[in-house]
């Protein structure tokens, strides 16, 4: 059995761990990874960029189940704007990618992005900067994730600072036992 070479494997783990982050900037959020357009966003940008995919999003937080609304956009938008590096084979390549979001404090939520395009899957995440009308705190900001079809509130993360698509077909090849 091929072993992969480590020297791929090094890099790719480096960045699913968060450990190989671009320099902090607490007002915007990265997208990278196996993107043609990775870059900076900020909320102000995503207003600008996505008026027309602008929402009210309702959801609840805590034990207490307190009621908030928050303005945003689909995670999906944001992640067809980066536009997947992807490949005529394997057949429907785009839904083979993973999408990892992670926040400034580590914590990190995963997705497929098979489940967030609405032809695919039903997970409806959403990317927001506004919560109960006012902007998120410093902390909170500068977006917070919120997944309303989710039972429970684990994805739901707040201060994000990046997200990376990973095309998982290449990742697959990689891994011990693969191509």
């Amino acid at each position: 059995m091929a072993r992969p070479c480590p020297s791929l494997l090094i890099p790719l783990a480096l960045m699913l761990t968060g450990s190989i982050v671009a320099a902090d900037d607490t007002g915007s959020l990265l997208v990278r990874g196996a993107v043609l357009k990775s870059g900076r966003w900020s909320p102000d940008e995503v207003k600008k960029g996505f008026s027309d995919a602008i929402q009210s999003v309702p959801f609840t937080t805590g034990e207490d189940k307190t009621q908030h609304v928050g303005t945003g956009i689909p995670l999906v938008s944001l992640l067809q704007k980066a536009e997947l590096k992807t490949e005529k084979v394997p057949k429907h390549h785009e839904l083979t990618f993973l999408v990892f979001v992670e926040a400034r404090d580590s914590y990190r939520a995963f997705f497929s992005m098979a489940e967030l395009l609405p032809k695919h899957g039903r997970t409806q995440a959403y990317l927001i900067w506004e919560l109960d009308g006012k902007p998120l705190s410093a902390e909170q900001g500068p977006f917070r994730l919120i997944v309303s079809s989710d039972q429970a509130p684990d994805r739901n993360i707040y201060g994000i600072a990046t997200i990376t698509l990973v095309d998982g077909t290449q990742l697959a090849t990689q891994l011990p036992g693969g191509k």
